[in-house]
């Protein structure tokens, strides 16, 4: 029976971690700044516990990113077993969830499966009837029964409650399921050779592959497609060494007897993170495999990116409210518990670095005191572009050190711009108000400077706000410089992001 030591382990240390680093920003702040009011102590005090808070997000992403370079982890990169042909008898469905946002061609691409007894079934969510009449010519146009369609009363649990739905009244006699987004597409092999996978181990739940971008025609997708590809690769294989692999919601297989066990998807936004929880809990695994690849499309602009954040912002801090002793519950390994409470954290951390930092500011320069020492500017900085890495590494082989230079600042202005969509998320869900599960929109915003201002209201009301807080209480508009860049970096990434892309 796990003791004491097994629950309080992973919160004792991190929380000693956290002082430890709080302990030591502080000093530096205090020996830079040298507080004189109990304002400035106070903010002094409030900016070194955010700052230490950052640098433990940093420091995760910094070592799964390390990790991702290992391969000795059996997860990662491991073959299967020999083909076994008694698996040819298992029932596989290929569940796409669509909302609106139905794709005929990637379905028929995926449908060619090598696997002998693979079903293809459309969860279809859409409320506009000239989607829903989509799906049905589709259906209606593939050889009889090829395509199964299926449609509830209403729309409750999210995703998550329309494959619920499914498992309970449609899925009868199948044995495993590959959920896959409506604009995403599997190869002919994905389900014969993620069967050997699952079947390796009884441990096994959920085998997740690989996620790939498709490329796009706007300047969004062409700047980064290649960063959300590395990051989530190397973010997975990092995870996938420690033994914390996760599933990433789509372009993966599961064993149904696994997940009626579990109970089915949790109902609530980020069911992935969710899912994966309560399958460790019952001491099933989630094994990543990189070779297994779906494709789909990256964010098409800059609207389409923030919808995304937002959600998973969302989604992260209800999860947490709903699993508050999380790091207490010694069902998990305690990596497990660390890695999934930082991940859902990071939204908050940052919002809260974002709030301490600008009060220290207005104190500083209310106080006629220095702002933020440059070495702990520049390690939040560092550990900051952690998630860029990968594809800066990449752009200096294309095109040199140049070229990585000006990545890393897209993709450092990109991150920071998205500062008033978390706090705006994590403020409504903190309220109370229920996370909500946004579609991620398909089609190209080319905004024009008046509707990118409209578009990005909240941004330039946040940038507005703090200069006028700046200017009242210090005399200087300095301090609400990050909020300025904020609104600027969405302003134009709004206007120009969905344009196309030069040849």
């Amino acid at each position: 029976m796990p003791g004491p030591l097994s629950a309080l382990g992973p919160a004792l240390a991190l929380a000693v971690a956290w002082a430890v680093l709080a302990a030591g920003a502080w000093l530096v702040l205090a020996a830079a700044t040298r507080p004189a009011t109990p304002m400035t102590w106070t903010t002094t005090t409030l900016a070194a516990a955010a700052i230490a808070a950052a640098w433990l997000v940093g420091i995760r992403a910094a070592v799964l990113l390390v990790a991702a370079t290992r391969r000795s982890h059996p997860s990662v990169g491991m073959r299967a077993r020999r083909p076994r042909p008694e698996l040819d008898d298992l029932v596989v469905a290929l569940v796409y969830t669509a909302a609106d946002d139905f794709r005929a061609d990637v379905v028929e691409r995926s449908m060619r499966q090598t696997h002998p007894r693979t079903r293809t079934v459309v969860l279809d969510d859409s409320r506009d009837a000239a989607n829903r009449a989509a799906v049905d010519t589709f259906a209606t146009s593939t050889a009889a029964g090829a395509v199964q369609v299926v449609r509830r009363t209403d729309r409750s649990g999210f995703k998550a409650g329309n494959i619920n739905n499914y498992l309970r009244h449609h899925a009868e006699g199948v044995d495993a399921v590959v959920i896959i987004d409506a604009d995403q597409e599997i190869g002919p092999d994905f389900v014969r050779a993620a069967l050997r996978h699952l079947h390796a181990s009884p441990q096994v739940a959920v085998v997740q592959g690989a996620i790939r971008s498709r490329r796009g025609e706007t300047r969004f997708v062409r700047d980064f497609r290649g960063m959300f590809d590395t990051h989530l690769r190397a973010m997975s294989a990092g995870r996938a060494w420690f033994g914390t692999a996760a599933f990433d919601g789509r372009g993966a297989l599961l064993d149904v007897g696994a997940l009626r066990d579990a109970g089915g998807f949790p109902e609530v936004v980020t069911e992935d993170a969710a899912l994966t929880l309560e399958l460790a809990r019952q001491g099933r695994t989630v094994r990543y495999v990189p070779d297994l690849v779906s494709v789909e499309d990256a964010p098409t602009d800059y609207i389409a990116f923030t919808t995304q954040f937002g959600k998973f912002t969302e989604g992260a801090m209800q999860l947490l409210g709903r699993d508050r002793g999380l790091l207490f519950d010694t069902r998990l390994r305690p990596a497990r518990r660390l890695d999934v409470f930082l991940n859902l954290a990071s939204p908050l951390v940052g919002t809260v670095m974002l709030i301490s930092l600008f009060g220290f500011a207005l104190a500083a320069a209310a106080e006629r005191m220095p702002g933020i020492p440059v070495p702990l500017g520049a390690s939040l900085g560092m550990l900051g572009s952690v998630p860029l890495l990968p594809e800066a590494i990449r752009s200096i082989r294309r095109g040199g050190p140049v070229a990585a230079c000006l990545f890393l600042l897209r993709g450092g202005l990109l991150y920071a711009s998205v500062a008033v969509v978390t706090l705006r998320a994590v403020v409504r869900v903190g309220l109370g108000v229920r996370a909500r599960f946004m579609v991620t929109p398909k089609a190209n915003d080319r905004a024009g400077l008046r509707t990118a201002v409209r578009r990005r209201g909240p941004e330039l009301a946040a940038a507005t706000a703090s200069i006028l807080a700046a200017v009242l209480l210090t005399g200087t508009v300095a301090p609400a410089g990050v909020f300025c860049v904020v609104a600027a970096t969405a302003v134009g990434y709004t206007l120009i992001g969905g344009r196309p892309a030069r040849p």
